[in-house]
């Protein structure tokens, strides 16, 4: 946990407290919750529009969450793309700060939703930057029941559907996924060696 040591936590705060956009610009670092998410920046394909897409809860809830636990409008949300930081060797630590606005899309099993941009960073010591996308992909049991009047529309964010579940995709993956897979199909091309 980038968290773990209180000089860490003073470093974050201090950087939210100068660089935090928006109306309720005045949070702390304790006031997110924390969730794993896939970053729009290393997405092979679609690189616009692009989303941030939450695979699965983090902090914020239960694996299974109850009704009173999911992810409700107004939430303050800190995005953290720690994949990234593996494959780049920790040069690069996605990490986005925002409150978590009206859906206004159902594609597979993901509600989109906007945001209210607070703050980013792609570096692991914090420099304010503009994010690619304000937009967040949260898997319906996740979500609040808010975007359920929505009609499910095709996948256009490239989610790769599960087998067997009409209604259930995976988030995009990344451009080291696609290489992971390419180097399988090679090993299994030349296994006869």
């Amino acid at each position: 946990m980038f968290y773990a040591l209180k000089g860490v936590t003073v470093v974050w705060d201090h950087f939210l407290q100068n660089n935090a956009q928006g109306r309720n610009s005045n949070f702390h670092v304790a006031d997110y919750y924390i969730i794993h998410t896939v970053s729009p920046y290393f997405m092979l394909c679609p690189t616009e529009p692009s989303t941030w897409f939450v695979p699965g809860p983090g902090t914020a809830g239960k694996d299974d969450p109850s009704g009173m636990s999911r992810l409700t409008t107004g939430t303050p949300l800190r995005f953290e793309n720690l994949t990234v930081c593996v494959h780049t060797n920790a040069v690069e630590f996605h990490v986005y700060h925002c409150i978590l606005g009206l859906p206004f899309l159902r594609q597979g099993s993901d509600t989109f939703f906007y945001s209210n941009h607070h703050v980013f960073t792609r570096d692991t010591i914090p420099r304010a930057e503009d994010p690619v996308s304000t937009i967040i992909a949260i898997l319906d049991y996740l979500a609040a029941e808010a975007g359920q009047h929505l009609s499910i529309q095709p996948n256009t964010f490239n989610q790769i559907m599960v087998l067997g579940y009409p209604n259930l995709a995976k988030p995009p993956c990344c451009v080291w996924e696609y290489m992971e897979e390419e180097q399988k199909k090679q090993e299994v091309k030349f296994d006869w060696f």
